[in-house]
């Protein structure tokens, strides 16, 4: 793999996990850490293999709705707490609603095949440092918002 690819990848894995951390901690009482994780669960279809077909490739099966149903209810399921959905919620959403604004957008309402995006180049420089700008004022707002209530 080509380092320009290393470096587009590490950047956007970087983002999906930072912004995902940031909206769990930000809007939930959940550990924070769920975010880092679930906001980075759509792309372990980058671990299918190759000739497996579609749905199942980078942005197939695990960008739609039906996924993030599946995983979000499933977590409430063993946990039997809200917190831990709505951080589930929040970080997959995160996610997809980040590919869903670019070029290549997703099939959000899989089994409907069906793909709109507005063409964002969402892991570009700029958008990148807009996402993390936006994180960071997350994570200082919250901060700022739980240090008040102590």
């Amino acid at each position: 793999m080509e380092i320009g690819r290393i470096l587009f990848l590490t950047g956007a894995f970087a983002t999906h996990a930072f912004v995902g951390y940031a909206l769990v901690r930000g809007f939930t009482e959940a550990d924070p850490r769920i975010g880092l994780v679930l906001g980075l669960v759509p792309d372990v279809d980058f671990l299918f293999p190759a000739g497996m077909g579609w749905p199942f490739v980078h942005r197939g099966i695990t960008h739609t709705l039906v996924f993030a149903l599946i995983i979000v209810a499933g977590l409430y399921a063993i946990r039997r707490d809200r917190s831990v959905a709505l951080a589930a919620g929040l970080a997959i959403g995160s996610h997809l609603a980040i590919d869903t604004l670019s070029p290549t957008g997703i099939v959000l309402l899989y089994p409907i095949e069906t793909t709109w995006s507005p063409g964002i180049a969402v892991h570009g420089p700029t958008a990148t440092g807009l996402l993390w700008a936006a994180a960071i004022g997350l994570l200082i707002w919250g901060g700022e918002s739980t240090s008040q209530v102590r």
